[in-house]
């Protein structure tokens, strides 16, 4: 009984040593995430769209700007999400920084048509994509 003892107290003392040496007593970082929303777009000569970016994170961003779809009044298209692989792209200049980013588009992409869904979007280094909140525009 008393060797059955001895080896179980062996077992757990044994078994406690593995768990604590498997444990990191380094505190655990955490990575930022990057956070970016979907401001409201107005047209002043221009369309002014804006991305916000709440958090840049720690993942250098490569490439952001405004995916949109664009729709005819009798369009027969029934996903009004734009994602990379599914929409037009309004690449802004420069770096994204924390708050509004702003950038002016004058092209054509809209005429005739009856309304777009749109929303920002930030591609990140690794290559993985951020999206805001999907916004609509009726004319």
């Amino acid at each position: 009984m008393k060797n059955s003892l001895q080896s179980s107290s062996r077992m757990l003392f044994l078994a406690i040593c593995l768990f604590f040496t498997g444990c990191s007593f380094q505190d655990h970082v955490i990575p930022e995430l990057l956070q970016i929303g979907t401001e409201t777009v107005a047209y002043n000569d221009g369309w002014n769209f804006k991305v916000r970016a709440d958090k840049l994170g720690d993942t250098p961003v490569t490439e952001h700007g405004i995916l949109y779809l664009a729709f005819f009044r009798a369009s027969n298209d029934n996903d009004y999400v734009p994602r990379i692989e599914h929409g037009s792209k309004i690449k802004f200049d420069g770096t994204l920084v924390l708050g509004a980013n702003t950038y002016k588009y004058t092209g054509n992409a809209f005429a005739g048509r009856y309304f777009f869904y749109y929303r920002a979007y930030a591609v990140k280094a690794d290559g993985s994509v951020v999206y805001g909140e999907i916004r609509n525009f009726t004319f």
